[in-house]
């Protein structure tokens, strides 16, 4: 879902690329969006019809997110080195540090939008992508576990500490949660890691098959989600696996038995 391209010719490639890519992911987004609309009630239909278009329905925020991460790309491909990945990562945590005393210590309710939307909260993981990208996948894994591990464990005292004050403090909004992620797409790119699981055939071919349709389970998760799964299973990685499971067979029964086309419009490559 999220393709960049790292050297654009001319203005008019980068512009048609960002309208192709941006387009892509955007009217899937805006079928999927389109049941969560009928469902809810409105007081102002236009105005939360705009607030469709634009994502600001439940987990769809990560569309304008990624759009905005394609309009950002000439300035990554330009600031994504060395110091400029720390850089970004110091504005990253300031923001989440920000965001995270706003909701969790003053307890003010902000919509996933509003909150997740702005490319400020994600800045630095792009970045991340672009060094990876440059500078090889192989180095020590040994230090990225660690601090997935130191990181996990201060994330649960983090929550702990925070979830007094207005039982927040649970989510990705925290520092310690930056890191660990961080930390773990160092893991998941590793090429030492990608030999490990090509030892493993049916490991690496499931994990290679479930990302080719990761877009369509984002989409269409929130249904299973919400809809079944949760008011029948309270076990949250039961929830997660049964959710998962029902993603897939319903995007691969799709893809079997529509237009090619048709299913890559409403997500389902």
């Amino acid at each position: 879902m999220l393709s960049f391209k790292k050297n654009f010719v001319n203005k008019s490639e980068y512009f048609s690329y960002l309208k192709s890519h941006s387009l892509r992911i955007w009217i899937p987004m805006v079928i999927w969006s389109l049941p969560l609309f009928f469902i809810k009630d409105h007081h102002n239909y236009i105005g939360s019809f705009i607030y469709m278009l634009i994502g600001g329905y439940s987990i769809y925020y990560f569309i304008p997110l990624i759009i905005q991460f394609y309009v950002l790309q000439p300035v990554y491909k330009r600031f994504a080195r060395n110091w400029g990945v720390v850089i970004l990562f110091v504005i990253n945590a300031i923001y989440v540090a920000v965001d995270n005393y706003i909701v969790s210590f003053k307890g003010v309710r902000l919509s996933l939008f509003f909150e997740c939307a702005p490319f400020v909260m994600w800045v630095v993981y792009p970045a991340i992508g672009y060094y990876i990208g440059t500078n090889g996948r192989d180095y020590k894994l040994w230090p990225w576990y660690l601090l997935a591990f130191a990181s996990l464990c201060m994330s649960v005292l983090e929550a702990r500490a925070l979830y007094p004050y207005q039982g927040e403090g649970l989510g990705v909004t925290k520092i310690s949660s930056m890191i660990f992620s961080i930390s773990t797409l160092f893991i998941l790119f590793s090429s030492k890691l990608e030999i490990s699981l090509k030892n493993s055939t049916c490991t690496y071919q499931t994990i290679v098959d479930v990302g080719k349709i990761s877009f369509g389970i984002y989409l269409i998760h929130k249904y299973f989600l919400e809809f079944a799964v949760k008011n029948i299973i309270f076990d949250t990685a039961g929830r997660t696996v049964v959710t998962m499971i029902l993603s897939v067979l319903l995007i691969i029964s799709v893809k079997k038995t529509i237009h090619t086309k048709i299913a890559e419009k409403i997500g389902f490559r």
